[in-house]
């Protein structure tokens, strides 16, 4: 019942914020539950993708999608997941369960500190996206997306953390778009991505079936509500909340 609340929760916050799956279900299972950090992290990149699935027929309806936008991000993901699978297949025969499951923690614990640092200089306006930037002819400005694609792509594959949170910050200091837009190409962006690092992931045998089940009984229902309020409820109340989680999140993992 635990584990299906907080799938329904992060469900939510996925299709409200594109933020709010790896970020929070693998931490509070790590926390909450024994299973070892390698299979929470395989599982919830399955259940990712099915929630994300949901996700993009939901904004696409409502017309939230920057097609060309995910396409260059999309781009990206392919080599930087592989990646990241490829370096955790290496760390799984180097490395010990303890030591494997110390270092992701650290991993993760890192990143949400990083992400909790980012997001409120972007979302209060700190730092401003350019007026036009994909519009831009530069060819670097294309470069940027797809290496921003490679880096979270990589980054989820390892910790099934970063498909929502860090790309949204990216998102936010690099492109002018609305917000319910950006919300739904990077949920199109984290389908791909999750869809990738989740098929290699179940054929490593990081996953339980079991958990899976409980995760996507919540999560998603969740991600349909959630894509249903970004036309009623504004983005900027959930700004603070979701730098306090992942504060403390992040120091539970690294103290714990």
């Amino acid at each position: 019942m635990l584990i299906t609340l907080i799938g329904f929760i992060t469900g939510i916050l996925i299709g409200l914020t594109g933020t709010g799956g790896g970020v929070l279900v693998t931490p509070l299972l790590l926390v909450l539950t024994p299973y070892p950090a390698i299979v929470l992290i395989g599982t919830d990149i399955v259940n990712g993708a099915f929630t994300k699935l949901i996700g993009v027929f939901e904004h696409r309806r409502l017309g939230q999608v920057r097609w060309r936008l995910a396409s260059f991000l999309i781009i990206g993901t392919i080599p930087g997941t592989i990646s990241g699978i490829v370096l955790l297949s290496y760390l799984k025969a180097r490395l010990g369960g303890h030591e494997l499951d110390h270092l992701l923690r650290l991993v993760l614990g890192i990143t949400l500190f990083c992400v909790a640092f980012l997001l409120p200089l972007v979302r209060l306006g700190k730092i401003k996206p350019p007026k036009t930037w994909l519009d831009s002819p530069v060819f670097s400005a294309r470069l940027n997306l797809i290496a921003v694609g490679a880096l979270v792509g990589f980054l989820v594959s390892m910790t099934s953390i970063g498909s929502g949170s860090l790309l949204m910050v990216f998102l936010l200091l690099l492109t002018p778009y609305p917000l319910g837009e950006l919300v739904g190409t990077d949920i199109l962006y984290g389908l791909a991505t999750m869809a990738l690092a989740g098929s290699m992931h179940v054929r490593m045998g990081h996953f339980d079936s079991g958990l899976l089940l409980h995760l996507v009984v919540g999560s998603l229902p969740g991600v349909v509500i959630g894509s249903r309020l970004t036309k009623i409820i504004p983005e900027r109340y959930f700004s603070w909340l979701f730098t306090v989680l992942y504060f403390s999140l992040g120091a539970r993992l690294l103290v714990g």
